[in-house]
């Protein structure tokens, strides 16, 4: 009987000891343990939306500077663009220039002699009716005019031979475009001679050039065609 009682103490001892041994789960534990979870998920949430705030700042500044780099390329396209386009214009007017200049103009040199009649009246057009050449074809000996077949700068001559006789005289003009451009007065009562106005002018295509008698005698030119020539002779020089 004894050793039973003793055998029930030993029982009840070693269960005691076992469940005084297993860990403890009480419902403040587990509470805990989950608040401590929640404050850990809730700082990695908010370190997740710092780093993506910063991300999102990081992206916006890079747009904007793109946005300014893009619109400084513009500004410094537009800038160039104008500038290539006055330089452009610069060189086009420089090479317009020289093109002008190295231009091959075309020959243009005439001769006319023999005027048809020796007694032209005050203010005609004296006629020199024989074309020695022409190269350009832009004398007419049936009207004593020259018509400029191209712009640019001209000289002229025109010879008159004075026939002998009282107070003979012939004033006469190189009239360019309209404008008397040289003139002159020859005059003696008993030698022959002749005497010669000369013009340089800057003339304009179509414009015209003859010789006008401003005032003469009765009968004031002499041709001899061995010794004496009246004429009337231009060339390009530029």
């Amino acid at each position: 009987m004894a050793l039973r009682m003793n055998s029930f103490i030993i029982l009840v001892c070693l269960l005691n000891h076992l469940v005084a041994c297993e860990p403890q789960c009480s419902k403040f534990d587990y509470e805990e343990k989950t608040l401590a979870k929640m404050i850990r998920t809730e700082i990695l949430v908010e370190q997740v939306m710092s780093d993506i705030k910063q991300l999102k700042q990081q992206t916006n500044d890079a747009v904007t500077s793109m946005e300014s780099m893009k619109t400084e390329l513009r500004e410094s396209i537009q800038s160039m663009h104008v500038e290539n386009a006055l330089k452009l214009e610069e060189y086009n007017n420089t090479i317009m220039k020289w093109k002008d200049r190295l231009k091959i103009k075309p020959d243009v040199v005439f001769l006319a002699r023999d005027p048809t009649t020796q007694s032209p009246s005050h203010g005609s057009t004296i006629i020199f009716g024989t074309t020695m050449y022409d190269v350009s074809k832009s004398y007419d000996n049936s009207s004593g005019t020259f018509t400029v077949p191209v712009a640019g700068v001209y000289a002229f001559t025109a010879q008159m031979c004075l026939n002998t006789g009282y107070n003979n005289h012939i004033y006469h003009a190189i009239v360019a475009d309209g404008q008397i451009v040289s003139n002159s007065l020859t005059y003696d009562g008993d030698t022959r001679f002749c005497n010669t106005a000369q013009a340089f002018v800057v003339l304009e295509q179509a414009q015209t050039v003859y010789v006008s008698a401003l005032h003469t005698s009765s009968t004031p030119l002499r041709e001899n065609h061995s010794r004496e020539w009246c004429t009337f002779s231009g060339v390009l020089i530029r």
